[in-house]
């Protein structure tokens, strides 16, 4: 899968990955009982050994195989907008919006 992200994604997690030292994970978990739904996150993180690794303009993006499937797309574009917080957008549809970066056990 091709990740990548707008200027404006960039602007915000450019300084903070340096900061942090530090990849952006990009994460599906299924979650619920009966009716299962991909609940996404981005977390700090740093490489898993079966992890696909993209880097765009001075970050990191990590991603692990099963969140790749539940994306179900060739390519992912990581956006952010002030009013609605990092969103993850493929070309069918946007995938989740309202995200912020956490430390992975937040």
């Amino acid at each position: 899968m091709k990740i990548t992200a707008t200027q404006s994604a960039i602007s915000i997690l450019r300084p903070l990955a340096a900061e942090r030292g530090q990849a952006v994970r990009i994460n599906g978990e299924l979650v619920g009982g009966c009716g299962m739904t991909v609940e996404y996150g981005l977390f700090w993180d740093d490489p898993a050994p079966n992890d696909q690794i993209m880097e765009e303009a001075g970050v990191t993006f990590l991603l692990d195989a099963e969140t790749a499937d539940y994306i179900g797309s060739d390519s992912l574009v990581v956006d952010y907008r002030e009013q609605q917080g990092f969103r993850l957008v493929t070309p069918e549809q946007i995938v989740a919006y309202g995200l912020r970066v956490k430390g992975r056990w937040e």
